[in-house]
């Protein structure tokens, strides 16, 4: 066997090692990105943070966000969450964080009325020291206007 078949036969293993490998390496991110949810990985929670916005062409500039917090008294819970229109009422987005006596949040919203509950515990409850009005399915929601 001379050089040139020797160099065509080993280029032909790393080109066949390097075509099998790929995939192998995606396959394993996907397994390890699967397993971590099995395990209830979570996201981090939502961080308040100044938000500002450059207008796009035509000179209109987008609605500022205002960062409001949001508080509830509930020692004896084990999660509270907010849902509300600022989130499409998607519950497990917005967990709010326990602190000495309340349980907080801060989320940057637009101005205006915006309608929300808390989930303690999975329980919808309204904030008792806010308006309410009806909100979706007829049930009694919280409400808050924002300036």
């Amino acid at each position: 066997m001379n050089w040139r078949s020797k160099w065509a036969f080993w280029a032909t293993v790393a080109a066949v090692l390097a075509l099998v490998s790929i995939p192998s390496i995606t396959w394993v991110s996907a397994l390890n990105d699967y397993r971590r949810f099995l395990a209830g990985w979570e996201p981090a929670p939502l961080k308040s943070s100044a938000t500002s916005f450059t207008p796009h062409g035509g000179g209109r500039a987008e609605p500022a966000l205002t960062s409001v917090e949001f508080r509830h008294i509930a020692p004896k819970a084990k999660s509270v969450e907010l849902v509300g229109d600022f989130n499409a009422w998607m519950p497990g987005l917005l967990r709010m964080i326990r602190g000495d006596r309340a349980w907080t949040i801060s989320i940057p919203v637009r101005e205006g009325r915006h309608k929300y509950l808390f989930l303690v515990d999975g329980e919808p409850v309204i904030d008792k020291s806010a308006d309410s009005t009806d909100g979706p399915q007829g049930r009694r929601v919280s409400v808050r206007t924002v300036k």
